[in-house]
């Protein structure tokens, strides 16, 4: 089930050509975002390894039309790359856009090989690549059933999964707070060389656990309190 894909030389992931169109929006827009959400990362055990180098997937809650923004400044020396539903590549002009933004468009109905493909390059320019693997915008702050699709891109490219949970801001004059959880290597669950799908969806329960985990840190410890 895994794909290789062979990584670019570290020029390349440094100052990518076809990345150009996110670095300078990223650029442009990071300080006025800075200041607005003042950021405060907090992890669940302790900070990750490799939180700012190396190849990983990252699985957030979406409960807002802002969250990618969110997840760019959580991981600002990254360059952060989204998996978008198809529905916003529809209209031409933010096709070019959703594109050079370098996201990788999906049908989250009926995934193609072409979406975990377009994961598996992202990933070997020496990108993050981020999922929503609720699916959708949710109106609530529930963790809501996780599609199965972020497992096995993980999967495929043999990359390990981050679980984040982005806290709901009641007020802007609040600093916005992510909780950081521990990377979920899918290999220590799988027991021969290709994975079952008893073994995908197991892997599914547990992210959403881990997600499930995440939202309780936060809603103990920071939910209703100034920060």
């Amino acid at each position: 089930m895994k794909k290789k894909t062979k990584n670019v030389s570290k020029f390349v992931q440094i100052f990518d050509p076809k990345m150009w169109f996110h670095d300078f929006v990223k650029f442009t827009g990071f300080l006025p975002v800075l200041i607005d959400l003042r950021l405060k990362r907090v992890y669940l055990n302790k900070k990750p390894k490799g939180l700012f180098k190396g190849k990983y997937l990252i699985s957030a809650n979406h409960a807002s039309f802002i969250d990618p923004i969110i997840i760019m400044n959580a991981f600002w020396t990254r360059r952060v790359c989204f998996v978008a539903t198809k529905q916003f590549f529809v209209k031409k002009f933010w096709k070019v856009v959703f594109k050079g933004f370098g996201c990788i468009e999906i049908d989250k109905d009926a995934p193609t090989l072409q979406t975990f493909k377009g994961v598996g390059e992202k990933l070997a320019r020496g990108h993050l690549v981020s999922v929503f693997p609720e699916g959708h915008v949710t109106n609530d702050t529930e963790i809501h059933a996780l599609k199965s699709g972020i497992v096995m891109m993980a999967i495929m490219n043999d990359a390990p999964i981050l679980p984040i949970y982005i806290g709901k801001r009641e007020k802007r004059i609040r600093r916005q707070v992510v909780i950081i959880g521990d990377k979920i290597n899918p290999k220590d669950y799988i027991a021969g060389p290709m994975a079952t799908m008893d073994e995908i969806n197991n892997l599914s329960n547990l992210l959403k656990e881990k997600e499930e985990e995440l939202k309780s840190k936060f809603e103990n410890e920071y939910k209703e309190k100034k920060r």
